[in-house]
């Protein structure tokens, strides 16, 4: 029984530590794949039901084999989930949010949390009611909205306008550059296509054609906002992270938004080029299945 406790533990830990570090090598077959990113964070818990026959086997070969995963797991989330310390590069201050509302019915009131943001910069996914949005939309002068996206600003838009993203210019993504107090801000809003049945190819098409208009957009400050309906984990997140930056949280953890009563992934991002994230929380619920997510950003 020790030898064969010893010999799961080996097995399973090197194959835990295998995927975490090399998941972006595992073909991606659909869901399988997709939602094996999406919670990648959580397969640090196998390591917790390895103890079990480690302690069992009573083997040093074990032991070392159980710490492999614990170790990887270490190196690739710990750097991005301690709390961060603010930084500023500037005097310039940027506050923005954004909420994805699906699921929610209500009327926001000045006590929900996205409005007490008071960010200069609201982006919006799924709006359907606009009616129940009265006291956030007062609060704005500015605004666009394509489909069921929408861009809430303090400041004017040098221009705004919907973006045909691989078919899906009508209801799911839109640019605005916002002429700031400081200088212009070029501010994408987008909600990535919808995954059905493990089928993701239009929503990959969709941020692949995304990523390409960053890497052409010469505006030296740059905003990304949305439900990519992609966790950090998930490969089709690494065009965007060779551009642009993320803080999870300055509080430490993952900043998980979905689902809203208990989150476990991350679906909801902001993205942003040329700015010092001086301070990156999740904000409470309102009665969306999603939790939104604000930054205050210096320049």
């Amino acid at each position: 029984m020790r030898v064969l406790a010893a010999t799961v533990v080996v097995l399973f830990s090197l194959a835990l530590a295998l995927i975490l570090a090399g998941h972006r090598l595992i073909p991606d077959i659909g869901e399988w794949t997709m939602g094996l990113e999406s919670f990648l964070p959580w397969l640090g818990l196998l390591s917790v039901l390895l103890l079990i026959p480690a302690i069992r086997s009573r083997s040093a070969l074990a032991w070392f084999a159980w710490l492999v995963p614990v170790l990887v797991w270490a190196l690739v989330f710990v750097p991005n989930i301690l709390p961060g310390t603010a930084s500023t590069t500037g005097s310039n201050k940027l506050s923005v949010a954004t909420q994805n509302l699906q699921g929610y019915n209500g009327s926001l009131s000045s006590k929900d949390a996205l409005i007490a943001q008071d960010a200069d910069l609201v982006a919006l996914q799924e709006v359907k009611t606009p009616e129940a949005l009265d006291e956030l939309l007062a609060k704005y002068p500015y605004q666009e909205r394509v489909g069921t996206v929408a861009l809430l600003s303090k400041y004017p838009f040098k221009e705004s306008a919907g973006l045909d993203l691989n078919g899906f210019s009508s209801y799911r993504a839109l640019h605005a550059t916002v002429q700031t107090p400081s200088g212009d801000v070029s501010v994408y809003v987008v909600h990535g296509a919808s995954v059905s049945g493990g089928d993701h190819s239009a929503r990959d098409e969709m941020l692949n054609d995304l990523q390409q208009r960053l890497a052409q957009d010469p505006a030296p400050r740059l905003l990304v906002m949305g439900d990519f309906n992609a966790a950090p984990t998930n490969r089709i997140m690494d065009g965007f992270n060779n551009q642009l930056q993320e803080k999870l949280s300055s509080s430490g953890g993952f900043g998980f938004t979905w689902p809203a009563k208990f989150p476990v992934t991350r679906p909801d991002h902001i993205l942003s080029k040329g700015f010092s994230i001086t301070d990156s929380s999740v904000l409470a619920p309102i009665g969306s299945d999603h939790l939104g997510l604000s930054n205050n950003l210096s320049y």
